[in-house]
């Protein structure tokens, strides 16, 4: 015979459960009527109520089991079902994908990171060959900034310098950490992602262990520690 479903099941149980009730009614009712004085009610429709009370008792615990029966079908065979797709996703997996595009990124960021240390580090040291004169202007009673824009058409700050031509172009000195932060937060727009990302940028070494450990096919890049082989 085949086994009902779970909601089918339920509903044999509750057709079950309704049909005692009414035939404890019933036996109750014939019950009373012998109370009463009914000379109409023999035994044998007492004990055919009571019987029948019994039987639909019976019947409940029979669909109780059908039920058990029914819903450990149904989850094994929703359990076969999970198992082979984790099987399939398992066997299917490709992490040599993003370990590819992991060393793509690091490379990326890497060379982003050495490209803006660079330009800071120039627009720095051209500063700084700036300041000396300005102070020097500044000694010799002139307004500094007015007089290098005037005389020689520059300008600098601490971390930046400009030129006017005759408006002002001005170059800033980047820092490698914002750049980072920056094509990141651009690589990924949603608010919530880039709140996740923060969060992990506060733990950076020990998520570097973590990646490495949880897409084993880093492993033949990168130590744990993230340091290329």
């Amino acid at each position: 015979m085949k086994t009902p479903t779970p909601e089918q099941a339920r509903d044999a149980l509750a057709a079950a459960e309704a049909e005692k009730t009414e035939a404890e009614e019933l036996a109750a009712a014939v019950a009373e009527k012998v109370r009463a004085g009914d000379d109409t009610v023999t035994p044998k429709d007492l004990t055919a109520a009571r019987e029948l009370a019994e039987f639909a008792d019976l019947r409940i615990t029979a669909a109780r089991r059908k039920l058990a029966t029914a819903e450990e079908a149904d989850r094994h065979a929703r359990a076969e079902a999970v198992a082979a797709d984790v099987r399939a996703l398992v066997e299917n997996d490709d992490p040599d994908d993003i370990a590819a595009k992991t060393a793509a990124a690091v490379d990326a960021l890497a060379a982003l990171h050495a490209a803006t240390e660079a330009r800071r580090l120039r627009v720095l040291e051209m500063a700084g060959r700036v300041h000396p004169i300005a102070n020097e202007l500044e000694v010799a009673g002139f307004h500094p900034v007015t007089e290098l824009r005037k005389r020689y058409a520059i300008g600098a700050d601490h971390d930046s310098v400009a030129i006017y031509n005759p408006e002002p172009l001005g170059t800033v000195a980047v820092a490698p950490a914002l750049a980072i932060a920056a094509a990141v937060g651009i690589a990924v727009r949603d608010n919530g992602e880039q709140a996740k990302i923060s969060d992990q940028m506060s733990y950076l070494s020990s998520r570097v262990e973590a990646f490495v450990r949880q897409v084993p096919a880093l492993r033949a890049i990168f130590n744990e520690d993230g340091s290329a082989k």
